[in-house]
């Protein structure tokens, strides 16, 4: 898609990886600033919690800059990754007031740390998962899907989500409580334009499910795959045989 062999840094990137993995062993108490801990465990969770803000930004960066420079096209898998890096950005930015105990103290079990999982995980891993279904759905089943619902569905889908999970900062700072039933009428208006986000994403999602039944219904065979040649996989039929090869193929990157 970026006419790029590898991801920018690609080095640094794995390093940020393994920085992240390492420092997610030991921050685990930034769930717990509310138990009592004292002044000192708290110093340090914060520090090191907000640490893993800088391996986080050079993975960023390097997404950034690996796009740099590419003819963008913005087709649907472009589109979700595009939404995917500005909405797990302003993720990692809310992770980021939260690791201070002393605003996690008020902030603790709201809807802002509500909002901000969900910008990360269902905002992060589950766009680049929609991207991953859209790119390798051709090779995977030898049939295309159709473009323009695609990108329909994804303007859909990231409006909904935002309108859902964007009030909720609000709601948390206003001080509602996760977990809750039932809460107070200050806080309904809120709720109300979260619900409705959230039953535009559950259309958005039906709508997604029906493009994929149509394009099997339908057998929309690709004539030809637009892939980069230096990916191993796309110089296969579509979809591709079994045992392709005798033995692992040499690739070059000139």
């Amino acid at each position: 898609e970026s006419s790029k062999t590898e991801t920018f840094g690609h080095t640094s990137m794995i390093y940020a990886m393994i920085t992240i993995s390492i420092l997610g062993f030991i921050v685990w108490a930034h769930h717990m600033f509310t138990i009592g801990l004292d002044i000192d465990t708290q110093a340090y969770f914060t520090s090191a919690t907000m640490i893993i803000a800088v391996p986080t930004g050079i993975k960023i960066f390097n997404w950034l800059a690996t796009m740099h420079g590419t003819q963008m096209n913005m087709s649907p898998q472009m589109m979700w990754i595009s939404g995917f890096i500005v909405l797990f950005t302003i993720g990692g930015l809310t992770g980021i007031i939260l690791a201070n105990s002393s605003i996690d103290l008020i902030l603790h079990d709201t809807y802002y740390v509500v909002a901000h999982f969900h910008y990360v995980l269902s905002m992060g891993a589950v766009f680049t998962i929609m991207a991953s279904i859209i790119h390798w759905f051709p090779l995977m089943t030898g049939m295309t899907l159709n473009n323009k619902f695609l990108k329909i569905h994804f303007i859909t889908m990231f409006i909904s989500i935002n309108i859902t999970f964007m009030p909720q900062h609000f709601l948390g700072l206003m001080g509602m409580p996760r977990r809750y039933i039932n809460y107070s009428d200050n806080f309904l208006n809120w709720n109300i334009i979260s619900s409705i986000g959230s039953s535009m994403s559950t259309i958005s999602m039906i709508m997604f499910l029906m493009i994929i039944w149509n394009s099997l219904k339908m057998n929309y065979t690709p004539t030809f795959s637009n892939e980069m040649n230096s990916s191993n996989e796309w110089l296969m039929k579509m979809p591709p045989s079994e045992h392709s090869f005798n033995e692992l193929s040499i690739m070059s990157m000139f």
